[in-house]
């Protein structure tokens, strides 16, 4: 793909912001898509969109950030980029204009995340609004009321300047007297926090979105000792710790308006001595796409599977997944498969390999417990994992997204059920088929997922398989597509993904057991030989260092 990546410019701008705010830089870590950077200044900011929209690309990232009263591009230059419908992820206007004083009235609403009080002494007074620390200092923790007053009339004070510049974004004319309307002393200013000071080990933790699901990854420790960074946990160090911080991760998502954003975020976090973790603020980016530097992406780096190209995937796949565009040519390729069902298994035992080698693999693999048979087909692999005899203790659940393979799959009396759900949904709703998935095997089909729907799909995978990964990748040769166009058989498309598979790699806690190529089939279509990798991935221990969140089921 092209991407257009759209970021807030401080040039000639007098910005405490500006030495902080690195500009992210995705093209960096993947060669799968082509990157381009358009710096967007408030004054000119809708002609500098129109401009890059006219540029046709295939898809944007917003990394726009400013608040209403901030001289860069943020809230109101994203809530023109949203108008324009463009096929996107990143930052919302939503979120650039929710303040902690929204996000904590939203957790106390909902009754998670936890959240700081505001009632009891210390208190620290800041900006609801401000990042890289501003207008914090040691005034700002207050003992007693007169502490707290003080604290008051300073932060008022400083913020003046900037609710005249939110007054006259908003479009209010007397700009003077909406600044002056701030009571000096009062604690109920939007744009002011007041809230317990609690001493405690500060942490973030990276929520990343997955269609309606979410995944939190490996947390991390913010180190302040000569120079603020951050350190990776590890979960067998800590667990409890590591799995709380995760989940208040999660809940801090949920609420803070960043669901719609096809990213995710990075949530801050407090853990005390006696293991209570508080939420603390969300940054609306999830991954600073910056190469060198204390606030390197380690999270993503080190405990996402597929690492930076993936998670750039993932963001295009969660837009792709709502598209009416993609469901269309799923429900094509589906209806394909309905017209041959009846004669799939009769023409696929010519010549194909598919069976001896699913055969093989029952043979010298465990395949007990919950098994994930995704694109099941006419159930190929449950017949030959039961004439093997090697099924006893396996539970076997098929997913496909023709309705006449399933039929047919059902009808084999060897899965326990068939549903009729895409590779990604069968994953993303787990809960609703399984209390857990032990095995998830996949043959023949996984060609047919876009790119960046692949990694989001293997990403699943690997996330929530406790014990095994079994697929076959296909090996497309570019002919092959250029045949179907000829034919008139575009929607099915087929994608080559042996280098995707690969970049993998061996995620952490998995262990690549068998990697073998061999002749599959020719295609009944085009008459191109098909090879295939086959690759085996085992959980190599017992830790699982992301926690998944599936959908929320209506009450």
């Amino acid at each position: 793909m092209r991407i257009c990546v759209l970021q807030s410019s401080y040039e000639r701008l007098d910005s405490a912001l500006q030495d902080v705010q690195e500009p992210a830089q995705p093209g960096l870590f993947t060669a799968e898509h082509i990157f381009e950077y358009r710096f967007i200044h408030k004054a000119t900011a809708k002609a500098e969109i129109d401009a890059l929209a006219a540029e046709d690309f295939d898809f944007y990232f917003n990394f726009m950030r400013g608040a209403v009263d901030d001289p860069v591009a943020g809230v109101l230059e994203s809530q023109y980029f949203e108008s324009l419908n463009l096929p996107s992820c990143g930052i919302r206007s939503l979120q650039c204009s929710m303040t902690k004083n929204d996000f904590y009235k939203n957790a106390r609403r909902r009754g998670a995340p936890p959240v700081l009080g505001a009632d009891r002494f210390p208190l620290v007074v800041k900006p609801t609004n401000g990042r890289a620390s501003q207008l914090i200092d040691h005034q700002s923790v207050c003992l007693n009321q007169k502490e707290l007053e003080g604290a008051l009339r300073r932060i008022n004070t400083a913020l003046y300047d900037a609710r005249v510049k939110r007054a006259e974004a908003m479009g209010i004319e007397d700009t003077k007297a909406y600044a002056e309307s701030y009571n000096p002393v009062g604690r109920g200013s939007g744009d002011v926090v007041v809230q317990e000071y609690i001493d405690g080990e500060d942490y973030t933790c990276t929520v990343i979105q997955m269609g309606d699901a979410c995944l939190a990854l490996s947390p991390s420790k913010v180190v302040t000792k000569d120079e603020t960074r951050i350190e990776l946990l590890r979960k067998k160090e800590n667990l409890v710790l590591f799995e709380r911080l995760q989940t208040v991760a999660i809940d801090a998502f949920m609420i803070s308006g960043c669901q719609g954003s096809n990213m995710g975020c990075a949530v801050t976090l407090r853990a005390l001595p006696n293991g209570d973790v508080f939420a603390i603020e969300v940054d609306p980016q999830p991954a600073a796409f910056i190469p060198e530097g204390p606030c390197r992406d380690l999270p993503i780096v080190h405990s996402l599977p597929g690492g930076y190209p993936a998670v750039i995937n993932i963001f295009i796949a969660n837009h792709l997944l709502r598209n009416p565009a993609q469901r269309h040519a799923k429900e094509k390729i589906a209806a394909s498969y309905d017209d041959f069902a009846s004669k799939y298994d009769a023409v696929q035992s010519n010549g194909s390999t598919i069976a001896a080698t699913i055969r093989s693999l029952t043979e010298t693999y465990d395949f007990g417990g919950t098994v994930f048979d995704l694109a099941c087909g006419t159930g190929l692999f449950g017949r030959v994992l039961t004439e093997t005899k090697l099924s006893k203790g396996s539970r076997l659940l098929g997913f496909d997204i023709s309705a006449q393979m399933g039929d047919i799959c059902r009808s084999s009396g060897v899965y326990e059920a068939v549903h009729i759900e895409s590779m990604e949904q069968a994953l993303l709703n787990r809960d609703r088929f399984a209390e857990g998935v032990d095995q998830i095997v996949c043959f023949a089909a996984i060609h047919f997922l876009r790119p960046e729907i692949f990694a989001f799909v293997l990403v699943l995978c690997f996330t929530l398989a406790r014990k095994s990964i079994t697929i076959g990748v296909d090996e497309i040769p570019d002919v092959y597509n250029q045949k179907l166009e000829q034919m008139n058989a575009g929607h099915i498309h087929a994608w080559n993904h042996l280098a995707g598979t690969l970049a993998f790699g061996e995620p952490p806690n998995w262990q690549l057991t068998k990697s073998t190529r061999q002749y599959s089939r020719t295609s009944l279509v085009t008459g191109d030989e098909i090879y295939t990798t086959y690759f085996r991935f085992d959980r190599a221990g017992e830790s699982k260092d992301l926690m998944f969140k599936g959908p929320e089921l209506p009450n």
